[in-house]
């Protein structure tokens, strides 16, 4: 088809054929040897190939294996990671003096692995190290795709090291590791120059792409405010430095004698031409430089053979580049968006520079107003990346930037002009580290003021506006109403009839959305609660909000906030909070950031301590009302339904009663739609339980999420005698340190004929029409 459309003078149709066909068979051949999804798992599967024993319901696998590091590491901010080519693995001995089990031969096993980041090998490096794998955990969000993008680029299984137990047997050579060895000496003498902090981190990452130094929090500004592909060495900054070069050793070429023999612009052409390659590889070669890198390439071959550069021709030839190399780039976020970013900037600026009622100016135009142009089109060149990467952003990421354009408005300028510093300094430093030091001390303060930019705009309300997963038809109508809005001066009506179908698409899944039914789900947030009820009017409300008993993972940045936006949650009318434990309001400080609450309910037990105390500074501050309920508090009407407040049995929840400790404190409440009703009790355990008992009060509900998770110490006979459940949720994390739930406790619902569930398979979901509850699939 292309090569006819070829022929027919179908240019760019000729171009999207063969792009498509590429794609296609980058498809084909990326598909995985093992098959994600299947029951026992890529690493189980491949662990057993070669006759190891792989992860099982109870830990990973433990091993140690030898092999070479593929690729240069990822150095992050608290964890570095490496992907490993295994050439033989053996069980883990207890201890390294231990008589050691014979090696395996694990020829084509690829692992990726999590170290400290005192361990930072070299790519090619030989390493021997003790090692925890298993496979990507698919219950949680995103971990499906995860563990699909992973298989696809030959990685079979995700891991750690232990402690530090792993060594160089085999230091590496060649050019990569070179180069690796270099960005690491830049990377110190900025550190020594710059300091410590953000500034420092920002000045490595835009000089070699060293991202090790930017904090969480960091990133999380920059991501908020729309600036993080300025922390991302992509086309912008090989644009800048790589053509920049360009214009400037062409401008000396013609104050030489050389320009009356030989064109100036194709000399200084071959002249920078192997400087594309080298600041690619000096960068970390990631996809949007390699993209970048191949444009610019071209545009100089195209300089040296006296043809005219062509946008859409120099990003195809790149795309096919990339994937040829590596077909499982096609799954790559980054090479999607980037990829995604240049096709917006192609085909939707000059259409979004047209709505403005302002023609271009004239080269007889009053400077004024050809001053004036520079933002104008600064504006739509920024609009045209932000609706081009939309649908990409809510797709991987679940979030949108209001904020994203006036930001980069503003901050482009400050990040290029921090750029070229940092990239003088780096080819400064390349033949003098010690010259470094003057150029550094200039961009250090427009490094800081980058950051400072990224912090103003990430407070900006709408900053990070939570979006739902889009499907593949949502993501093409959204592609084709950015067309549509471009095309609104060049054909009206056509563009929008396209803007309403467009619209429509959009919009059809957000109907029928509240159909009278009370929908449960019970999330999955590893070992926690968070239990989200869509009410018949479409109103909704959480209990509980999960969080990480160590501290150590943003369950609600990676997981809580992930699922929300699935379910298009964008304001809880109701926050209620069963206890003061970590797995079950960790995450609330960060929940109460992102999304509007009307009401905080909890027990009268102080907001203090460490996770109180945050919490309380964020209601008042945000001017949420808090409730505080007891057993004996009126029943709450809301969105259709009844709400009973069971517990605790009074407004301190006892908290004067050393028997009657947190658990038994929880607020406990009783959800009645109709003939169904829906028990959520916290972490009561036998006490709290023989107070609910005590009580009087209705206990009978069709579906109960277990108390304290199926601990030995709830559920007690006599309590399931009066719910009487049809269904039980344990809300549990795979592997939890605490065996939940106890078999004990299984077998007392299985006695009761209750059906069982859990969460850390995934979420599970209930639909209750009022007469009947039933279980909802994925």
């Amino acid at each position: 088809m292309g090569l006819a459309a070829s022929r027919l003078g179908a240019r760019r149709l000729s171009l999207a054929a063969t792009l498509l066909a590429f794609l296609l068979a980058g498809v084909v051949r990326s598909a995985p040897a093992i098959r994600p999804g299947t029951d026992d798992g890529p690493c189980l599967t491949a662990l057993r190939t070669h006759g190891l024993t792989g992860p099982d319901d109870r830990e990973p696998a433990r091993l140690e294996i030898e092999g070479a590091i593929d690729g240069a590491p990822d150095l992050g901010f608290d964890r570095n990671r490496a992907v490993v080519s295994v050439a033989q693995a053996r069980p883990a001995r207890g201890r390294p003096l231990d008589d050691a089990p014979s090696w395996r031969p694990t020829p084509g096993l690829r692992v990726r692995v999590s170290m400290q980041t005192q361990l930072r090998p070299l790519p090619g490096d030989r390493v021997r190290g003790a090692v925890r794998l298993d496979d990507v955990e698919v219950g949680l969000p995103g971990g499906a795709a995860t563990r699909e993008r992973l298989s696809r680029a030959g990685i079979a299984c995700i891991g750690s090291v232990e402690g530090e137990r792993m060594a160089a047997v085999g230091e590496a050579g060649g050019i990569r590791s070179a180069v690796e060895r270099t960005r690491r000496r830049l990377s110190a003498a900025i550190e020594a120059t710059a300091g410590a902090g953000p500034t420092s981190a920002v000045l490595s990452s835009l000089a070699i792409g060293d991202r090790s130094r930017i904090s969480p929090e960091q990133a999380e500004r920059f991501a908020a405010s729309g600036l993080a592909h300025l922390l991302s060495v992509s086309g912008l900054h090989l644009g800048l430095t790589v053509l920049g070069l360009y214009r400037i050793v062409s401008a000396l070429l013609r104050r030489t004698p050389l320009a009356s023999r030989r064109d100036p612009e194709v000399v200084a052409a071959i002249l920078c031409l192997p400087s594309i390659p080298a600041y690619a590889l000096l960068t970390g070669a990631r996809p949007p430089v390699l993209r970048a890198a191949v444009a610019a390439g071209l545009y100089l071959l195209a300089r040296i053979a006296g043809r005219a550069p062509e946008g859409w021709t120099a990003l195809s030839a790149a795309a096919l580049a990339l994937l040829a190399w590596d077909p499982a780039n096609l799954l790559d976020p980054s090479f999607q968006l980037s990829f995604a970013a240049c096709a917006g900037l192609l085909a939707l600026t000059r259409g979004l520079r047209d709505l403005v009622p302002l023609a271009k100016p004239r080269p007889e135009s009053p400077r004024w107003r050809r001053w004036l142009e520079s933002p104008l089109g600064a504006i739509a060149t920024t609009a045209a990346a932000t609706l081009a990467t939309l649908p990409l952003t809510a797709l991987h990421f679940q979030r949108a930037s209001l904020a994203a354009i006036p930001a980069n408005l503003v901050a482009v300028p400050v990040g290029l002009a921090a750029t070229a510093l940092c990239a003088t300094a780096v080819g400064v430093g390349l033949v003098a580290e010690g010259a470094m030091a003057p150029i550094l001390r200039v961009a250090g303060p427009i490094a800081g003021l980058l950051d400072g930019l990224a912090a103003h705009f990430a407070a900006w309300p709408g900053a990070a506006i939570p979006l739902a997963t889009p499907s593949p038809s949502a993501v093409a109508a959204m592609w084709l109403g950015a067309l549509c809005l471009a095309g609104l001066r060049r054909a009206p009506r056509r563009s929008i009839a396209g803007l309403a179908a467009c619209l429509l698409v959009l919009w059809s899944p957000w109907t029928g959305l509240h159909d009278g039914r009370l929908v449960v789900e019970l999330l999955a947030v590893g070992q926690g609660d968070a239990t989200l009820l869509t009410f018949p009017d479409g109103s909704r409300m959480l209990v509980d909000a999960g969080g990480d008993l160590r501290g150590e993972r943003d369950v609600a940045r990676r997981v809580l906030l992930p699922q929300l936006a699935a379910r298009r949650v964008s304001r809880l009318e109701v926050l209620a909070l069963s206890h003061l434990h970590p797995d079950h309001v960790g995450s609330v400080p960060t929940l109460l950031d992102a999304l509007p609450v009307g009401e905080l309910w909890t027990s009268g037990r102080a907001l203090e301590g460490r996770l109180g105390a945050p919490i309380a500074e964020r209601i008042a501050a945000l001017g949420i009302p808090r409730r505080i309920l007891s057993r004996g508090s009126a029943p709450l009407a809301l969105g259709g339904v009844r709400v009973e407040v069971l517990g605790p049995p009074d407004r301190d929840g006892l908290r004067d009663e050393p028997l009657f400790g947190d658990n038994d404190g929880s607020l406990v409440l009783r959800v009645v739609h109709g003939d169904v009703a829906i028990l959520l009790p916290g972490d009561v355990e036998e006490e709290g339980e023989a107070a609910l008992v005590a009580s009087g009060a209705a206990l009978s509900a069709a579906l109960i999420k277990a108390p304290h998770h199926g601990s030995s110490t709830s559920s007690t006979p006599a309590f399931l005698e009066r719910v009487a459940p049809q269904h039980v949720v344990f809300c549990v994390g795979r592997r939890n340190p605490f065996g939940f739930p106890r078999p004990e406790v299984v077998e007392r619902y299985e006695k009761i004929g209750c059906r069982l569930h859990r969460t850390d398979r995934g979420p599970v979901r209930f639909a209750s029409d009022g007469r009947r509850l039933v279980l909802l699939e994925e």
